[in-house]
């Protein structure tokens, strides 16, 4: 069984957060490619006036603790 990444973007302002789904990976290199791609994600500037931007890669459906 493969499981699923995904890269998921969360956005803060003035205590509110927002979080999407960007981009999925799956098959046998799915964890690598995420974490690959999250670099480029990382490199594009905030477009607006959030007080967080939190790019991440994780299972989809993965909780964290």
């Amino acid at each position: 069984m493969n499981i699923i990444w995904h890269i998921l973007l969360t956005v803060c302002v003035s205590g509110q957060c927002l979080s999407q789904d960007v981009q999925w990976f799956d098959g046998a290199s799915a964890k690598k490619d995420c974490f690959l791609i999250l670099k480029r994600y990382q490199e594009i500037p905030a477009d607006g006036d959030w007080d967080k931007v939190i790019w991440e890669c994780k299972p989809k459906g993965a909780k964290a603790v």
